[in-house]
């Protein structure tokens, strides 16, 4: 299949290659230069990868990224032809996915709304979840291509429903590493000699992710994974798309601050670093 890839930051560079190895023709374009993937041909513009293919998938930043490369200068829509599938696995609002789909339905394109749930590692091992919302057909069509980057594929509806899940997905998510960032930090302030390695499995029911970054949490998070400018981003769509409540928009705040002072590109388990900021200036 000749398959069309905007988009090769974190996450998209090793969604293409994945799709490159699994026997695609892919055909990418990114809007700073980067080298090529892996298997990839580079593109001078997003309306030259639209012209080359059957299926194009879009992983940007934000809405305002997502309407560029579609609609700008030598967007991808002015080289689409008639019932070209453009699959968007972009993190953004449920409202902004159906814009969007109503103006390429406009220029005779079908639209897949496929967010995914995961980040860099599952990236790299095509263990994606894609929360899928669209005609059934099409999301049939884009098969090959999901299988290429995901272990599981969602139907979660029509257009504008995957975009929804995906917001509730990483509320949930943030939320929970927040609480644990929080309890974590009491815990080992004020019972040092316990072990959080060896308490982590207690985590498990709860949340599995929460177990596995139990020790981030506590210490120094990594660069990259799930980075707190994005999760940031995210917590800012959740809170515009939700009614605003105490406990969102305080995971919402936790969020923003720590991305603006210094640990944008840090994992969400930095969130543990900024509750140890709080409780050292007596905020905590």
């Amino acid at each position: 299949m000749d398959v069309g890839f905007v988009g090769l930051g974190a996450m998209g560079r090793p969604m293409a290659e994945n799709i490159a190895a699994a026997g695609h023709r892919v055909l990418a374009w990114n809007r700073s230069p980067v080298p090529a993937p892996e298997g990839v041909v580079l593109a001078g513009s997003p309306a030259q990868v639209a012209a080359a293919s059957a299926v194009t998938v879009v992983m940007v930043a934000d809405e305002q990224a997502v309407r560029a490369v579609l609609f700008g200068p030598d967007g991808w829509v002015t080289g689409a032809h008639r019932g070209a599938l453009l699959v968007q696995s972009s993190t953004i609002g449920a409202g902004a996915t159906r814009e969007v789909a109503r103006s390429c339905a406009e220029q005779g394109v079908r639209f897949v709304d496929a967010p995914v749930s995961g980040s860099v590692g599952p990236a790299r091992q095509g263990a994606l979840t894609v929360l899928a919302g669209g005609d059934g057909d099409d999301i049939t069509e884009a098969a090959p291509v999901f299988d290429a980057v995901a272990r599981t594929v969602v139907h979660c509806g029509g257009v504008g429903q995957g975009s929804a899940v995906k917001l509730a997905v990483n509320a949930t998510l943030v939320t929970a590493m927040a609480g644990a960032a929080e309890a974590l930090t009491w815990l080992t302030e004020a019972e040092p000699d316990v072990a959080v390695d060896a308490i982590a499995p207690l985590f498990e029911r709860i949340s599995p992710l929460v177990a596995r970054r139990a020790g981030a949490l506590v210490g120094e998070a990594p660069d990259g994974g799930f980075p707190l400018a994005h999760v940031a981003k995210d917590m800012d769509l959740v809170v515009g798309a939700m009614a605003p409540s105490a406990v969102l928009e305080a995971v919402r705040a936790a969020a923003r601050e720590a991305a603006d002072g210094g640990l944008a590109g840090r994992d969400l388990s930095a969130l543990g670093m900024a509750a140890r900021r709080h409780r050292a200036a007596g905020r905590g």
